[in-house]
C-alpha cells in the first residue's frame, strides 16, 4: 500500500493507482481492460531486505515461491497464471517485488524495506512516464 501511495503522489493525475487487498479475483478485476499494469508485492527470495526486482509477468510465469509471504488465499503468481489461463492477462504486466523481512500482520516496515519501497515507487514512476510519452 505504501508504494501505491508514493506512486500516486508522483504521478497523479497521469496514472490510475489502485490499492488492492491482493486476492486473485480482486487483482483480475483491477487490471481488467488495462493495457499497462504494474503490481507491487512483498517478495521472499532470500535476498537482502529492501531488494527490488522487476519481473515481466506478461512474458512468462512468476515463481510462486518468491511471493510465498502473501497472506492471501491465492498469491500474486497464482493470480497471474489464472489471468493467463482465462486470456485476461494485460498486454503489459510488470511486477515489482520488494524483499521483505517480517510478514506478520500489522508489522511496520523496516528501514531497508522502506528504502526498497521508495526505490520501487521511483522505478515505477519512471517506467510509467516513459510509456505515457
Amino acid at each position: 500500500m505504501r508504494a501505491a501511495r508514493l506512486v500516486r503522489a508522483l504521478l497523479w493525475p497521469r496514472a490510475r493507482v489502485i490499492e488492492c487487498d491482493g486476492g486473485a479475483t480482486s487483482l483480475l478485476e483491477a487490471w481488467r481492460g488495462e493495457p499497462v499494469v504494474v503490481v507491487v508485492d512483498a517478495m521472499s527470495s532470500g535476498s537482502p531486505a529492501g531488494t527490488v526486482r522487476r519481473l515481466d509477468a506478461a512474458r512468462g510465469p512468476l515463481h510462486a515461491d518468491l511471493f510465498r509471504g502473501s497472506t492471501h488465499g491465492l498469491g500474486l503468481a497464482e493470480a497471474v497464471e489464472m489471468a493467463r489461463a482465462l486470456d485476461q492477462l494485460p498486454p503489459s504486466l510488470v511486477v515489482f517485488g520488494i524483499e521483505g523481512t517480517d510478514f506478520s500482520l500489522g508489522t511496520r516496515l523496516s528501514y531497508p524495506v522502506e528504502c526498497g519501497v521508495r526505490e520501487a515507487a521511483l522505478l515505477i514512476s519512471e517506467e510509467l512516464l516513459a510509456v505515457r510519452t
